[in-house]
């Protein structure tokens, strides 16, 4: 009984904090993620590892997201998520030429997209801030790669699909915190996996 009456105690502690957004809220955001990867991730598909990577330019996962409360505690959405990189390498073949084995360096590039659509379902947490938002998302969508591969400037290999996919779903657990300045233009940001570990960008409330 005594638990029972504290449980009770707490709910009706959580019901009497204050919260930003209610049902029928819709948001719009818009996002970028750190870090990007790619840039440590060895080149898979490759024939062989690079002897050295000589350059890398890429855009971080970024996003657009829309959200919308279907009740005071849980919303739902569509989290598009976008990311690019580059990596330039120096490379050597080995090869069987004028009699005998040769070991000639050559200069490639890497370059990968990769587009993930994920359905998202946020259960909002209560909180005393008035201006705040509080929540756990969980997403499942697509998840796209594209790779070209150049050797001297030339185009050696094109993947997509499942050729260039190990797994064709995504999965994302986030925690994700809102705050508003005023009635329409907040921050908003997420820590989680299946996506950006970490990302920070701007809501507008509709």
């Amino acid at each position: 009984m005594r638990i029972f009456k504290i449980l009770l105690g707490l709910v009706i502690s959580f019901n009497s904090f204050s919260q930003t957004l209610f049902v029928g809220n819709q948001m719009i955001e818009t996002y970028v993620g750190f870090p990007n990867v790619t840039k440590y991730l060895p080149m898979l598909a490759l024939s062989q590892e690079p002897d050295s990577i000589t350059n890398y330019v890429g855009i971080p996962p970024s996003g657009l997201r829309y959200t919308y409360m279907l009740t005071d505690d849980i919303s739902f959405g569509v989290d598009v998520i976008f990311d690019r990189s580059r990596k330039d390498f120096v490379s050597t073949d080995t090869v069987f030429q004028n009699g005998g084995w040769e070991y000639l360096s050559y200069e490639g590039q890497r370059i990968q997209t990769r587009l993930r659509l994920q359905f998202r379902m946020n259960f909002h947490l209560p909180i005393s801030q008035p201006n705040a938002d509080s929540y756990i998302g969980l997403g499942f969508g697509t998840n796209n790669r594209w790779l070209k591969d150049y050797k001297n400037g030339k185009l050696e290999q094109r993947l997509s699909g499942a050729d260039a996919i190990l797994i064709p779903f995504s999965l994302r657990v986030c925690y994700g915190y809102r705050y508003y300045f005023n009635y329409k233009l907040g921050v908003v940001g997420e820590i989680g996996i299946g996506g950006p570990l970490l990302s920070f960008g701007l809501s507008c409330r509709l």
